[in-house]
Order: C-alpha cells, then sequence, then structure tokens
C-alpha cells in the first residue's frame, strides 16, 4: 500500500543532507470550480441523473495524484467551510477517497487527489476503513526521528521527490461534519501522509486556519 506505492523510507536525514530534498511548488492548481464542494468526475456520471447507477463500481475512478511539483489551492479553505462541512459532502469524499485507494493500491489519499475544495487526508483504518482527517494541525513529537522519504505518485508519471518527515506527529483535527475536535498521534506511513497534505496545500490556506 503506502509502502510499496507510494512513498518509502530511503535513509536518515542527516545523511542526505536538505540539498537532495524537492524543491518548494511555485505554482498552485485549483482543485475544484469556485465556490464548488467538488470537481466533477465522469465516472459518477455529468447530470446526477443515475447513468451510472449500479456501475460505478466497473469504471476507474477520476483520481489526480499529486506529484510534488504544485500547491493545491482549495477555493473553500476558510473555517466556515470547514465547521459546516455536510455530512452527505463527508460521506461523499470516503467514497471517492476509497475508490482512489483501491484503485491506487495506496493507504493515503489527499483531497486534491479526489477533487474535494477542502484541505483533508484519507488514511485507513482496519477497524472503519478510510479516515478523514479534515484541516489538521500539525502538533509535534518530542520523540519522532527526522526521515527522507521517497514519495511516487501511484501511476508512476512523474519522477520520485524526497522529502524530510518525522516519524511520528500529533495532529488535532475536525471530525467530519461533527464540529468537535479530535487529537490523535500517528506513526510511519499515516504520519508521512499528514504531512504530505501540509506540503501539498498552498500555504496561505494554513495560515487561515491554524
Amino acid at each position: 500500500m503506502w509502502g510499496a506505492s507510494r512513498a518509502v523510507v530511503v535513509v536518515a536525514c542527516a545523511w542526505w543532507g536538505t540539498s537532495k530534498q524537492v524543491d518548494a511548488p511555485v505554482v498552485a492548481r485549483a482543485v475544484a470550480p469556485p465556490g464548488t464542494m467538488f470537481a466533477p468526475w465522469a465516472s459518477e456520471g455529468a447530470d446526477d441523473d443515475g447513468t451510472w447507477e449500479g456501475r460505478e463500481h466497473l469504471l476507474a475512478p477520476d483520481c489526480d495524484w499529486w506529484n510534488g511539483t504544485y500547491y493545491y489551492d482549495f477555493d473553500l479553505c476558510n473555517h466556515m467551510s470547514v465547521t459546516r462541512m455536510p455530512a452527505a459532502v463527508a460521506q461523499k469524499a470516503v467514497e471517492r477517497a476509497t475508490r482512489c485507494a483501491a484503485h491506487g493500491t495506496t493507504d493515503c489519499v489527499l483531497s486534491g487527489e479526489i477533487g474535494l475544495n477542502l484541505p483533508a487526508a484519507f488514511v485507513y483504518d482496519d477497524e472503519s476503513g478510510m479516515r478523514m482527517v479534515l484541516a489538521p494541525k500539525m502538533l509535534q513529537v518530542p520523540t519522532a526521528e527526522l526521515r527522507t522519504v521517497r514519495l511516487q505518485d501511484p501511476e508512476g508519471e512523474h519522477p520520485n521527490q524526497l522529502f524530510e518527515f518525522n516519524t511520528s506527529v500529533r495532529v488535532e483535527y475536525l471530525r467530519a461534519a461533527s464540529r468537535t475536535m479530535q487529537t490523535l498521534e500517528m506513526h510511519g506511513k499515516d504520519a508521512y501522509c499528514m504531512q504530505a497534505l501540509r506540503r501539498a496545500v498552498v500555504p496561505t490556506c494554513w495560515e487561515s486556519l491554524d
């Protein structure tokens, strides 16, 4: 999953040095049309008229994998949109993320990859399936180690990118559609997924939320 198809810990950062990291992106890419929660997916039918009803599992999802060379620019990156996410939106986001995770053989999906116009990451949980972590705020874990991680998009269409990520992170995030805060400590591939999200989103978005 994540370790096999998206990222592999190469060596401790001290060996490579920071010069081996990928440069920070200088361009931003919109995720969905302004004011809309989702980018349209052809595999879901263009008119919500039931065209694909019952056949969705036969169609490849329209995942747009992040390759580390640009930022996601979320049009709805604000406290109101985050705190007032409807349950139906959260359900659709999880459904899309689950389809992309299966299609890309990965345990980590970013919201920009599924066309969701809000910053979120989806990680696989054995008990509940894909967990949605919405607008996570990163908190330090004193015992975490720094590693150089090689990230590869599941389609393998872009050269590998190297990032310096901590082996453990603590995130504070809003549970989707519940307006309740949760703090969770993550390790390994889940921690890398959270840090990939933070790196993938245009910095001004985090400035408005943190």
